[in-house]
């Protein structure tokens, strides 16, 4: 349940972002959190994103063999996956949006625009296809809310969101399409907030080298493929689908300087603590590896977290564990994870 004592109502708060603060977002539950911004018609344009073009008579095999999900079960405007190390360690997250004769898109975290294109380009080989860096003509929005799965862009790069229930649409195209003129502009900062609130991991913080490409639920947000053939890095993320054991997973997390227990529970840009890739440390238990933070935005972030901590620390008892992280100023804080409610029950 949503709490408004003192406070802007979400509606009204989520309107006027684009020419006001944030300001404070109150709930009573942290899972709360991932609905706040769902009941608007807004867009956003997404940040330090490259995209990639690869088209050719081979495009659609050759990238089958470079990625974890499948060409053949993608939808017809396209699908999340990721480039994988051949250890099967994280490379990058992506979209890949499919566009007329044999000709795709490949949307991915700036930061890792010249690894991927080198990538793609050491294992081309004798394939037919032209690889080629189109970011200076392309800008890449995000739109959301009760109206966005009915709108029509046309010939323009576009799919629908499947991250997590009501992501929105995905669209990358020269000039901002006409189809969004009835929606709300918001800033990049929101479409960050809004999906961090969600658990949604995406780019390079979030998406770290180390990491197993299951630690950032990028099985959960459909984005691979257990069942299709042989791709770099396949066999131990395959062999870890089968284990059937993921001790850690990237989960949502609100940043406190006291202790949040109890309601209510705010997200805020008024404090917005330093954290990015610091370490998260349980308190209360004996932890073999501390938790990592990724992405952040205010008071919030994604954290690589053991899943049996966040599931102990959702139980209400006076001696549950607790969670801390240091900022880079030195200034100790809380942490408050949870798992998000779209994961799949175990």
């Amino acid at each position: 349940m949503l709490r408004t004592g003192g406070l802007c109502r979400i509606r009204t708060l989520s309107r006027a972002i684009h020419c006001a603060q944030l300001h404070t977002v109150q709930v009573e539950r942290l899972a709360d959190f991932e609905h706040v911004f769902d009941n608007t018609n807004q867009f956003a344009a997404v940040g330090n994103r490259a995209v990639l073009k690869v088209s050719g008579f081979d495009a659609r095999e050759f990238l089958q063999g470079m990625q974890c999900n499948d060409m053949a079960s993608a939808n017809e405007r396209g699908m999340l996956t990721g480039f994988l190390s051949p250890q099967g360690r994280i490379v990058a997250d992506a979209f890949i949006y499919t566009l007329p004769e044999s000709s795709y898109l490949i949307e991915v975290d700036s930061r890792v625009r010249e690894r991927i294109q080198r990538m793609l380009g050491f294992y081309r080989l004798r394939a037919r296809v032209e690889i080629s860096d189109v970011t200076s003509e392309c800008n890449v929005w995000q739109a959301w809310g009760p109206q966005s799965p009915q709108l029509s862009f046309g010939s323009v790069a576009h799919m629908a969101d499947t991250r997590a229930p009501h992501m929105g649409v995905r669209v990358v195209g020269t000039n901002r399409p006409s189809a969004l003129a009835d929606f709300d502009e918001q800033p990049s900062t929101l479409y960050e907030l809004r999906r961090i609130l969600k658990g949604v991991a995406e780019g390079a913080d979030d998406f770290v080298d180390a990491s197993l490409p299951l630690e950032c639920n990028l099985d959960y947000m459909q984005g691979v493929h257990f069942g299709k053939g042989c791709y770099v890095g396949q066999e131990l993320t395959i062999r870890t689908h089968h284990r059937g054991v993921v001790r850690k997973r990237m989960v949502p997390v609100l940043f406190s300087p006291e202790d949040h227990a109890c309601v209510p529970l705010r997200v805020s840009d008024e404090w917005a603590p330093e954290l990015a890739q610091r370490d998260v440390v349980p308190s209360g238990a004996r932890a073999r590896r501390p938790g990592r933070i990724g992405s952040t935005a205010g008071n919030a972030g994604l954290a690589l977290m053991r899943v049996e901590h966040v599931e102990q620390f959702a139980v209400q008892t006076d001696d549950k564990i607790h969670f801390e992280a240091e900022c880079a100023d030195g200034q100790r804080v809380h942490v408050s994870p949870w798992l998000p409610s779209w994961w799949p029950k175990q």
